[in-house]
């Protein structure tokens, strides 16, 4: 059964109506106002919490030229595998493109199957999968900041380098066999590649040695800034301590924005009066 908020006493289902029964007071709209200062409380402590993880990633991103660097060799990679990396099948020049079109077209399995040792064959995967990797490496940027994002993104990008590494190594041991793949060579495309690769992993190294100053957004809880807020809580000060801090803060804000907008308005006035 229901209870009164107020007197505690158990609430019948013949109590319709929104006034207690025994003591008379308004269900509805009883402490409402303290109901909605507790959920604007929680509110603001969930993007308190929330909006630093925000700051942390556009910095990750975009806060500093190095950052911006790291974010678009993240992606160049991928870029400079358009330019011709291999010369396969009597003498013609590869690119991503033609291996996309080559395995959409079904030629895959006859690829694979034929490869010696299939050392070729592996060199193309760890090729596409170290390609593949790009997109990786730039959605877990914004994480980069994190408790383990340091590791994390020295990890990644090192194993993408050597994931490309890899690829070229199985190239070189496959095509020692004979007839078609005895006139395969590597081309200039192949390391622009991995120059690519290896300038990601520097850059992200050099960046973190160097660090990028992460611009905090101010969030205020009941007018209180939010370290500030978090702090009282951890120092055990009760709840309407905090909120008589909070009035007091709130009321400083009030009056700040009151001489603010008196000032612009005392400034309107005056251009209109010059312009009468």
């Amino acid at each position: 059964m229901a209870r009164c908020p107020k007197c505690d006493k158990h609430l019948r289902l013949i109590d319709w109506r929104q006034t207690c029964p025994h003591c008379g007071v308004n269900l509805v709209y009883y402490k409402s106002n303290e109901k909605l200062l507790d959920d604007s409380e929680k509110a603001e402590i969930e993007h308190a919490h929330t909006q630093p993880k925000i700051d942390r990633g556009k910095a990750a991103y975009f806060g500093s030229k190095l950052a911006v660097t790291r974010f678009v060799l993240t992606i160049l990679p991928v870029v400079t595998l358009l330019i011709p990396f291999a010369k396969i099948f009597q003498g013609k020049y590869v690119n991503l493109v033609s291996i996309v079109n080559f395995f959409r077209s079904g030629g895959a399995d006859l690829l694979l199957g034929s490869l010696p040792g299939d050392k070729l064959g592996l060199s193309l995967a760890l090729l596409l999968l170290s390609a593949a990797m790009f997109l990786v490496n730039a959605i877990f940027i914004i994480a980069s900041y994190g408790k383990h994002g340091k590791g994390r993104m020295t990890f990644l990008y090192a194993f993408t380098f050597l994931l490309a590494v890899a690829s070229f190594v199985f190239f070189m041991l496959g095509r020692e066999g004979t007839g078609t793949f005895s006139r395969m060579a590597i081309a200039p495309g192949a390391f622009v590649y991995l120059a690519a690769q290896l300038a990601a992993l520097i850059v992200n190294i050099v960046l973190y040695k160097r660090g990028v100053k992460v611009k905090y957004t101010q969030c205020l809880i009941g007018g209180l800034p939010s370290d500030e807020y978090f702090k009282y809580v951890e120092d055990g000060m009760t709840r309407e301590e905090i909120r008589r801090k909070m009035l007091v803060a709130l009321a400083g804000l009030q009056e700040e924005y009151e001489k603010t907008h008196a000032g612009e308005d005392a400034a309107a006035r005056e251009v209109n009066g010059d312009v009468g």
